[in-house]
This record gives structure tokens, C-alpha cells and sequence, in this order.
């Protein structure tokens, strides 16, 4: 009687691939808008949209603050999927290191945080304090997208060991 093979086990399921993979694409739209910001504003001076543009006109400074907020969008839906592929992993996987490893690398990203905006503070130039802000966001926005994961494996440890 012929027998069908089992399927392989996965380490990671499609549910946290595909998570995975959404969450790569939104942050990498958010790093390209970045870019296209960056791009679009290099040409601009300080004081040439206001004396030269009138009101009522499309110029590139309006170009750049719609591709900055959906840049923005973008890095807010990577958080947020960052944080449910961590959860969608945690409830996958029963590993009992995984707490730990989950609180050594939320605790990394908060002590990241803290040392961006140390150093966004000492800056003198306006682009390089940005650029500091921007990272000490963006590790702080990931750190909170951890915890939900994170006591869901404290959680699941605890009830294990009451077993």
C-alpha cells in the first residue's frame, strides 16, 4: 500500500514568512521615501520657496512633504508588523530561551534609543541631529512593538514551569 511522506517540519510557518516579508517591504518604502526626500529637497534653498513660488503653486517642497508622510505611514505599518511576525513567531515556537533572547534584544533597542538621542542632542547641525532622531524613533517604535511578544513568551514560560 503506498504511504505519503510527511511533509518536512518548518521552522518558520507561511503566516510568519509572509509577515516577514511585509514587514521588509514597509520599511524598505520608508527607507526609499527617505531617500526620495532627500533627493527632492537637495535643490531647495531656504528662502527661494518663499520668494519665489506663489502660494496657490505645486512645488518640490510640497513634492517632499507627501512623500515624507507616506514614508512615514510605511515605517509606522513596519512597527506595527514587526511586532505581530515577533508575536505570530512566539506563539509558533515553544522555545525556552526565547524570553530571553526576546528581552536581550528589546533591552538592546532601548539602550539604542537612549544613546540616538543622546547623540541627536549634542549635535550642532540641523540634518545629522535629524538623521539621530530619526534612529532613536525608529528603535524606540521597535522596542514597543516587542513587548506584546515578549510577555506572550514570559507568559508561556511561566505556565510551563507551573506544569
Amino acid at each position: 500500500m503506498p504511504r505519503s511522506t510527511p511533509a518536512p517540519w518548518r521552522s518558520v510557518d507561511r503566516r510568519t514568512a509572509t509577515l516577514a516579508a511585509l514587514t521588509l517591504v514597509a520599511f524598505g518604502a520608508a527607507a526609499l521615501a527617505r531617500v526620495l526626500v532627500d533627493a527632492t529637497t537637495a535643490s531647495i534653498g531656504s528662502s527661494t520657496r518663499y520668494v519665489t513660488v506663489p502660494a496657490a503653486q505645486w512645488d518640490t517642497f510640497d513634492t517632499a512633504n507627501v512623500i515624507a508622510c507616506v514614508g512615514a505611514c510605511c515605517a509606522g505599518a513596519g512597527v506595527l508588523l514587526f511586532g505581530a511576525t515577533l508575536v505570530v513567531a512566539v506563539r509558533r515556537h515553544r522555545a525556552a530561551r526565547l524570553p530571553r533572547l526576546l528581552a536581550a534584544v528589546t533591552l538592546t533597542m532601548v539602550v539604542g534609543a537612549v544613546l540616538a538621542g543622546i547623540a541627536a542632542g549634542a549635535q550642532d547641525d540641523f540634518a545629522a541631529a535629524a538623521g539621530w532622531t530619526i534612529l532613536r524613533t525608529a528603535l524606540a517604535g521597535l522596542a514597543a512593538a516587542s513587548l506584546p511578544a515578549l510577555c506572550l513568551a514570559a507568559l508561556r514560560t511561566r505556565a510551563a514551569r507551573l506544569r
